[in-house]
């Protein structure tokens, strides 16, 4: 974990993210702590499905009030976060190009 340009906190992601790496996305997510903003770089993400999103969103439930921006989201990780919603609870910047 790094600490973004503006201060927040970066976590990067890389390759697919399903049922197999719940416990992974628990623990990574678990480690941060509710002071402060969150960078979720997922420019290397390939896949994801409901695990990530109900992790995601527990992650977003312990966080409160603190800023939880999803960097680099593909076109079909996008659409997904868009059908349940969660571009309202979530700052996704999509992937360039």
């Amino acid at each position: 974990m790094d600490r973004a340009h503006d201060g927040a906190r970066s976590l990067q992601l890389v390759g697919e993210y399903d049922i197999a790496d719940k416990d992974t996305l628990a623990a990574l997510f678990g480690a941060l702590a509710p002071d402060g903003a969150v960078v979720i770089d997922m420019t290397a993400v390939t896949y994801i499905d409901s695990t990530f999103l109900h992790q995601i969103e527990a992650l977003r439930s312990r966080l409160k009030q603190q800023p939880v921006t999803l960097l680099g989201v593909n076109k079909q990780a996008r659409n997904l976060l868009h059908i349940v919603n969660f571009d309202h609870l979530f700052q996704i910047v999509g992937a360039q190009g």
